[in-house]
C-alpha cells in the first residue's frame, strides 16, 4: 500500500461527512462504535477534519487511541489529512504523537509526506520522535518529504534536528533522493544545511554523478558550488 494514497479523493470526502451525521442521528450511543474497517466515529471524524464532532466525541468519552483494522488512529488520520486543529485537539487530550500504523508509519511521516509542515511543528513541540522510519523502505519523514519535494517539510525536520545522514533499505539519503527526483529546492535545504554534496547511493554512486547521468544541470551547478565552498 502506498502512503501516499491516503489523501481521500474528493468524492470519499463528499460522502463521509453524511456518513458520521447518518451514524449520529441513529442515536449511537456508543462512541466507540466501530464500521466494517474498525473505524470509530472519532477516526472519522480525524479523518474528515470536523473538529466539532470530534471535541463531542471526546466528550462523550470515545477512545483517542482507538485504532482500526489497518492500525491507523485518530491522530494518524488528522497529521496525514493535515488538519491542524483536529491533530492539536487529539494531542491536548493524550494521543500518542508517535502513534504508527502496520507499516510503522509515523503520524510526523505522513506530515511530511503529504505536505503539512505546521503539523509536522505541533507533533515535534508535543514530543514526536523525527528519525522513525516504516519497515518495509526504511524511509524517515525526512526521506520521505524530500522524495516528494516538500521543502517546507524538510525545512522544519532539519531545524529541529532530522539526522540527514539516515539511509533507507535501499541505501539512499534525503540528498539522493531529492538528486534522483530533481528536487532542486530541496537539495538546497539539504545543503545549506551542511548536508556533505558527496554522499552515495546504495550503489556508489555519488549525487554528483546522478545529477550527471540524469543531465540535470541546475542540480548539477548546485552540488559543483557546495563542493567547492
Amino acid at each position: 500500500m502506498n502512503p501516499i494514497s491516503l489523501q481521500l479523493s474528493s468524492n470519499i470526502r463528499h460522502w463521509l461527512l453524511p456518513l458520521l451525521i447518518t451514524l449520529t442521528l441513529f442515536g449511537c450511543s456508543d462512541p466507540n462504535q466501530r464500521n466494517e474497517k474498525g473505524q470509530t466515529l472519532l477516526i472519522l471524524a480525524a479523518e474528515a477534519g470536523n473538529l466539532e464532532k470530534a471535541k463531542e466525541l471526546i466528550e462523550d468519552g470515545a477512545d483517542i487511541h482507538a485504532r482500526d483494522h489497518c492500525l491507523f488512529t485518530p491522530l494518524l488520520k488528522a497529521a496525514a489529512e493535515g488538519h491542524y486543529e483536529v491533530t492539536k485537539l487529539l494531542l491536548e487530550h493524550g494521543a500518542d504523537p508517535d502513534d504508527q500504523d502496520q507499516g510503522l508509519y509515523s503520524a510526523v511521516m505522513f506530515a511530511a509526506g503529504n505536505n503539512h509542515p505546521a503539523i509536522i511543528q505541533l507533533l515535534i513541540e508535543h514530543g514526536a520522535s523525527i528519525d522513525l522510519a516504516d519497515q518495509s523502505l526504511g524511509w524517515t519523514a525526512l526521506i520521505w518529504a524530500a522524495r516528494e519535494g516538500h521543502a517546507e517539510c524538510v525545512a522544519v525536520l532539519l531545524a529541529n534536528g532530522a539526522d540527514p545522514d539516515i539511509r533507507d533499505s535501499g541505501g539512499n539519503t534525503a540528498l539522493i533522493w531529492s538528486v534522483k527526483k530533481g528536487r532542486i529546492a530541496v537539495a538546497k535545504k539539504l545543503l545549506a544545511a551542511g548536508v556533505p554534496p558527496g554522499q552515495t547511493d546504495g550503489e556508489g554512486n555519488t549525487a554528483l554523478a546522478l545529477a550527471a547521468r540524469q543531465g540535470d544541470e541546475a542540480m548539477l551547478t548546485l552540488l559543483v558550488e557546495a563542493a567547492t565552498h
